[in-house]
Order: structure tokens, then sequence, then C-alpha cells
């Protein structure tokens, strides 16, 4: 087998990947002072400046170019300036926020790290894997203290308890486990939900454990009960420092506020409730004329509390459209100009264009659901292939898309340049490859296009086309099927091929309607024989 793919080595302008803000697969954490964001990016950690908006550094393992890279799926702060990130091998790395270096790397999962979280003090560190085990580090050491084992599903989320005594664990198989560091031992499961936990928290007094589901609802522990008046997904939850508020991360770009109410507060906020009902039970009561004394009974004397009594919901937050430069879909094609100065990536819906040279964002146009591309010569134009089947002419000066043409039945997988001339070709999944030509206009006016496609032929071929490719010299045509076949065509040059028919047809014509050479006298024998050596020559 030919290993190509050592030809290519990254560039250095390409060796942090360019409009991803956040990895999808992991959580994101501020630092110790609060000021700066941290943020995985594939396999990189992005450390950005709150306030400004901007990455100010970019922290990558100096072990990552001798060993494949690995994306960061969790991460954790601690009060020092140490924060901890945990990747898909099952390695913990230790950062230093402000030296921005890796003080000591951790291996002890066999699968990737999903749950991270440091104790008050910062000395210890409990981590969560996909293998279902917890381990307990200790960070001043730097060595692993013990393993714990009991879930029967990836580990989501750790939460410490008792001055780091206790220690709370959530999982996909819907149970909440706490365990006891000093025996090293589960002291108590819980159940109770009916979907995979993603995220416990306490409250800094350790009052109460928090936990949420994949169904709309929060648990609070040891009181069950549900407080959320939205109807979506918890993502995630957090109290702040002093425990007077609880945020909560709602899947529909929503965060809700919840605020502890002190002693005095919740009291009087349960006496009102039970007013409430003793009214209305007194205002049922006289409907059907009997005479009921709400003064009387333990229940008016003695209030019972629930868990809507210590929380009121403070504020919505519901976020605006997003600044970001980076594609909020799965990036479906990427293509490079001609003179390699602009790139084009297509995503469901929307195509960014970028500068490959520095890796910044130039603009964002708004498009159809892309699944191909193509950047015609002098980098005014492009195209895009959907899957509705169409082919989407952008002008990239303007940003705007002038014309839409229905090229296919089904959707365009892929579109490929002649190098030798004005044209293109396209493949689908409706079986056909087509051929196109286009043309510039030289003044345009409100009735006429600036640039022009129109159809020149079509290629029937068995199965769904998956990628077209076009050879430097345009002399053959890939095609990769469904089937998993690859054709190859001989493609002629359209001029030289009308040239060919033209000239067959006058010889034809010309040896049909000839006139037949007449036989020469016998004194012009020699006219006659130089007349027959310029036919023959």
């Amino acid at each position: 087998m030919v290993k190509a793919y050592l030809r290519y080595e990254p560039v250095a302008a390409a060796t942090a990947p360019f409009g991803v803000i956040a990895s999808v697969d992991s959580s994101i954490s501020y630092d110790s002072s609060g000021k700066h964001l941290l943020a995985p990016v594939l396999e990189k950690i992005g450390v950005w400046n709150v306030r400004q908006g901007i990455c100010t550094k970019t922290l990558i393992s100096s072990s990552s170019s001798l060993c494949p890279s690995l994306a960061v799926t969790s991460i954790a702060s601690s009060q020092s300036s140490l924060f901890a990130s945990g990747y898909a091998d099952g390695s913990i790395r230790i950062w230093d926020c402000d030296k921005g270096t890796c003080e000591t790397t951790l291996n002890g999962h066999k699968g990737a790290v999903t749950a991270l979280r440091y104790n008050k003090l910062g000395s210890l560190l409990a981590s969560g894997s996909k293998d279902n085990d917890v381990i307990l580090w200790d960070v001043v050491g730097e060595a692993g203290l013990f393993r714990l084992q009991g879930h029967r599903d990836q580990i989501t989320d750790l939460v410490f308890l008792d001055s780091g005594k206790k220690l709370v664990s959530s999982s996909k198989d819907k149970f909440l486990r706490v365990w006891d560091l000093e025996t090293q031992h589960c002291m108590q499961i819980t159940s109770g939900h009916h979907t995979e936990i993603w995220s416990i928290d306490t409250d800094p007094e350790e009052r109460y454990v928090a936990t949420r589901s994949a169904n709309p609802e929060l648990r609070f522990y040891t009181i069950k009960h549900e407080l959320r008046q939205s109807k979506d997904r918890v993502a995630t939850m957090r109290f702040n420092k002093s425990g007077n508020l609880l945020a909560c991360q709602v899947a529909g770009k929503m965060v809700e506020i919840l605020r502890v109410l002190d002693e005095t507060e919740f009291k009087r906020k349960a006496k009102r409730r039970i007013h409430r009902k003793e009214k209305k039970f007194v205002k049922e009561a006289a409907d059907v004329n009997r005479d009921v004394n709400p003064s009387t009974g333990e229940e008016s004397s003695i209030p019972t509390l629930t868990v809507s009594d210590f929380f009121k919901l403070l504020h919505t937050l519901r976020a605006s459209k997003k600044t970001c430069s980076g594609h909020c879909y799965d990036v479906r094609s990427v293509t490079l100009s001609s003179d390699n100065t602009l790139l084009m990536s297509t995503s469901h819906n929307a195509v960014k264009f970028w500068n490959p040279s520095i890796g910044s964002y130039l603009r964002t146009i708004d498009s159809g659901d892309g699944l191909c591309g193509l950047i015609l010569p002098r980098n005014k134009y492009a195209l895009v292939g959907t899957k509705g089947g169409t082919i989407e002419i952008i002008d990239i000066r303007s940003g705007t898309c002038i014309d839409v043409v229905k090229a296919h039945g089904g959707s365009v997988r892929s579109i490929a340049t002649i190098l030798d001339g004005d044209d293109f070709v396209t493949g689908s999944e409706d079986h056909e490859v087509k051929f196109w030509e286009y043309q510039y206009t030289q003044q345009p006016d409100q009735h006429s296009k600036p640039l022009m496609v129109s159809h020149v032929r079509t290629t029937k071929m068995n199965d769904d086309v998956q990628v077209v490719a076009v050879s430097p010299d345009a002399k053959y045509i890939a095609t990769v099927l469904l089937d998993c076949t690859v054709k190859l065509c001989l493609k002629r040059k359209k001029k030289r091929l009308e040239q060919m028919l033209e000239s067959d047809l006058d010889n034809a014509f010309e040896n049909r309607y000839a006139p037949k050479e007449e036989l020469p006298e016998e004194r012009a024998v020699a006219l006659a024989g130089e007349k027959l050596k310029k036919n023959y020559s």
C-alpha cells in the first residue's frame, strides 16, 4: 500500500482549527478568577477572555505530535490556577492556567473521561469514565488513591459532600450512589429517575442535592418534588458560591435562575400557601352549607414545608442570536479556490468563507442543505449542490445567492470543475452525471444574470453517484457509485469532436458527388500524368 498521506503535513497557520468555538462532546468551565473561560476545542483547550470575547491562548500537550490527537471530553477547574482536562483515551492532564503548561498526566481509565470534580480544597480530584469506574486522585502527590466500582453504565457527574468525606456519583444507569471515601465502599444507592441522570450539584451549605435527568424535571434529595415550570430538558445546573442562586441551563437556549430563600422567607411563604388553601376550603364548605373553623387543626399551627417553599424563580434568560463564526451543524464539504486564497465550507443551512492562510473567518451566506461546493475561477462566484437537487449560484463579493438552478431529481452529491474550459460536472443520487457550461455576462442588467449556467448533456449510471472527479488534463472522468464500483469514462473536448464530425461529413460528401476523372487525350499524356500525380500526392 502506497502511503501517499505521508507527503502532507500541517501548515504552520493551520495547526489550530479555526471556526471551532467549543467541542460539543465536552463541558466548559470558568477558571478560579472568573475572568477566563476554559473551552475544549477538539484536542486543544482555548482560554477565552470573557470581557473582551477573544481567545487569548490555546493549550495543547507537547506529546500530541508523537501520538494520535484525541479530543477533550471533560474539564474542571479548582480554587487555584490549576484545572484538569479529561481525554478520549482515558488520560487526565493537570494544567496551570496562568503559565499555560501541562503539569502532569494521570492514566487509569480504560474509556473516555466523562466527569471531573475537585473538592473544596483542590487537593483531591474525582474522575468518572465510560468504563463505569470512579477514580479518586491525589493532586498534590500526582497519584491515584483508589477505584470505586458499582455503576453499570457511563459516569455522568460527580460531587463531593461532608467536607470531602463523601462522594455522590450519577450514571446513565438511572441510579445515584453515595460513596464513603474513608471506607471506600458504596453506602447508599438512590433511585427515582426513569431516564439517565446527567447532572448533579449541591449548595455550599450541603443541605440538599439537586439532580436532573433526560426528562423535564429536577429532583431534590432527600425531598423529591418537581420544581421547574419549563417543559424543556435541563442540560446543566450549578449553584453559585454563596448558595443563594441556582442556575438551570435548558436545552432550548434558555437559563432559569432560581433564588434560594432563607428561613424567614420560606416559613412566610409556607404560611401564605396554607392560608390560601384554608380560604379555598372555607369557600367550598360555604357552598354546601357547612360550618368550618379554619383556625382549628394541626395543619395551620405546624405548616408542612415543600421544595417550592425553598426556591423562587427569579429570572429567565434567553440567548440571543449567535455571534460565533463557526458552523452550528456538521460540516458537509470544504473546497479551496484555484489560487488557494479562499476556502468555502458548506453545512446544513449556511455557507462560510475563510482565509486559509491565517485561518480567519470572512463571511456567512444563508443556503440550503449544502452537500458539496465549488469555487469558480476569479473567486467571484461559487456553486453549491444541495440535498434538494438544486445548484445555488452564490456571489462571493456581495454575499448573496443570485440564482437557484434545478439540476437533479435527487440530492447533488458531488461537483467538479473541468480545467480546460468553462464547464463543470455534477453527480447525483438519481443515477445521473450531468455536464454543464457557465458564462459570464459582460453588462448584466435587471433582466439578465451575471452568471449563466446551461445544461449540455447527461450520462446515465447504474446506481447512485457518490463522487465525481476529473483528471487534470480533462481527458478522463471517474465516478464512484453506491454499489462500490468505480467507472472511468473518456471525455472528448466538444470543439474537437465537432471539428472531427464536420471533416468526416465533408469527406463523405466530396467522395459521393465528386465528378469522375476524364481520360486524357493521346497528345495530353504528360499533362494528364502530371495532374494524376498531384491528385495522388
